[in-house]
């Protein structure tokens, strides 16, 4: 029930006003504040309109790796850098398969530019 054009519209053009029309006018070390801004931009763009389902899914992927609902992503770290599962290969297994499907959703809204120039298709497989 919002007014047109969505902050998502807004925030696409004044990164393309910033572009294309400002950071020209700027002199070189200012335009690439002017572009690291605009990335900013594009990344809270990207997270605005990619939702939480990832998010919920990997919640979801750690209550059934601890069985437990209430384990969460600090508690997953923590154990990594304690080694909790070395001892144990499909445990190991199980957390890097998170740790991946987490590693791939934060680039593909951070930086999905290297995923991209990596063979990364949009659903996150790599190409063969």
């Amino acid at each position: 029930m919002r007014d047109l054009p969505t902050s998502l519209d807004l925030l696409a053009l004044a990164r393309e006003l910033l572009l294309d029309e400002l950071a020209p006018l700027l002199p070189p070390q200012r335009a690439r504040d002017a572009h690291l801004i605009a990335t900013a931009m594009a990344i809270v763009s990207r997270e605005a309109s990619g939702g939480e389902g990832w998010q919920r899914e990997i919640g979801g992927a750690l209550a059934d790796f601890y069985s437990d609902r209430s384990a969460d992503l600090h508690h997953f770290a923590a154990d990594l850098r304690n080694g909790a599962f070395e001892t144990s290969p499909s445990r190991a297994a199980a957390a890097r398969a998170i740790l991946w499907r987490l590693t791939i959703e934060k680039l593909r809204e951070g930086n999905p530019h290297f995923l991209a120039a990596n063979g990364f298709r949009k659903a996150g497989r790599q190409s063969t």
